[in-house]
Parts: structure tokens; sequence; C-alpha cells
């Protein structure tokens, strides 16, 4: 199955949203999509995950890898030109 190309800033946003629909995750307050250069395409990113006070860490970082894992066999990072 093909990846959909998707923009840095369409990715954060999807996945934030589906980071926060993990119970316990309600806290999560942004999502950050880093680029690694060192990578191959197409896995050439990661989620950062920001929360606020009052999380439940471990249910967030779940959430993050179960997002990430997900994402990435579904999107290829569109690079900026």
């Amino acid at each position: 199955m093909a990846k959909a190309l998707i923009s840095k800033a369409d990715l954060e946003l999807i996945a934030l949203q589906d980071i926060r629909s993990f119970p316990g995750s309600e806290h999560v307050i942004s999502v950050e999509v880093e680029c690694e250069a060192h990578q191959p395409q197409g896995i050439n990113w990661t989620l950062c995950v920001t929360a606020a006070d009052g999380g439940d860490l471990d249910r967030i970082q779940y959430a993050a890898k179960v997002t990430s894992d997900r994402l990435k066999r579904r999107y290829d990072l569109r690079l900026a030109s």
C-alpha cells in the first residue's frame, strides 16, 4: 500500500488528535514532528509530545508510541522546498 505524503503541520495536528483520544492522555498540549536527516526517506521523523502537569506519563508514552507507529505506516513526511 502506498503511503500518502503529508505536511509537517498536518501530521502534528493528526498526531495530537490521535494521542488525546487515548484515555489518560487528555493533558497533552502539543505534539511536534522532528525530522531525522540520518534516517531513510519515509522513516525520517519522530513525535515529541508535551503534556501539562497531572498527565499520566505512562499512558501518554503508550499513546505516543502507538500513534507514531500507526502514522508511520500511513504517511511519509513531505519535505519543505
